[in-house]
């Protein structure tokens, strides 16, 4: 890609830059690096990796409900349709992350969710409880066994009703 070089030398004018005021460094040989997993990650050439490529990507956990927490940490809207005179015709819609805050999150800022940050990031219906597809998502995939993730949501569903619930999975949540 004959961009690299010069986005990789504004990628590092700017953690330069953050640098002087105080905040974390990020070397020259880590920019170099994660630019080119951004760059063999982002296999549409879009310069911004949508979940699917960052799925693929060295910021994906083997854990699903992980690979969702970090893309949505990282990610940030981008606009989806410019008319010929710059005027936005479509609402943006579409997440991906782009080689700055893929940088700054793969050069040392941990992106690691807590327990109840997994829980509400695994409840995909927002029913306030885990179902077994949703708790699966918490767990390594694809399982070694799929009857130890059964076996598992059976053992945390302490009233057998086919649901984690906040205080089951081990988090009190005031309202």
């Amino acid at each position: 890609m004959k961009s690299t070089p010069i986005i990789l030398g504004l990628v590092f004018a700017a953690f330069s830059t953050g640098a002087q005021a105080g905040e974390r460094k990020i070397s020259a040989a880590k920019i170099q690096v994660f630019t080119k997993l951004f760059n063999e990650a982002n296999t549409d050439g879009n310069n911004y990796l949508d979940f699917e490529e960052f799925s693929n990507s060295y910021g994906a956990s083997p854990r699903p409900v992980i690979t969702e927490f970090r893309f949505d940490e990282m990610s940030r809207f981008i606009k989806s349709g410019i008319s010929t005179r710059g005027i936005i015709i479509l609402p943006p819609t579409e997440r991906g992350i782009f080689l700055d805050d893929f940088i700054e999150a793969s050069g040392g800022r941990a992106i690691k969710p807590n327990k109840t940050q997994i829980f509400f990031e695994a409840d995909d219906n927002e029913s306030g409880g885990l179902d077994i597809e949703e708790f699966a998502a918490t767990r390594v995939y694809p399982p070694s066994n799929p009857a130890s993730t059964v076996k598992a949501f059976e053992k945390i569903d302490k009233n057998d009703d086919g649901i984690i619930s906040p205080s089951e999975w081990g988090i009190d949540i005031k309202v």
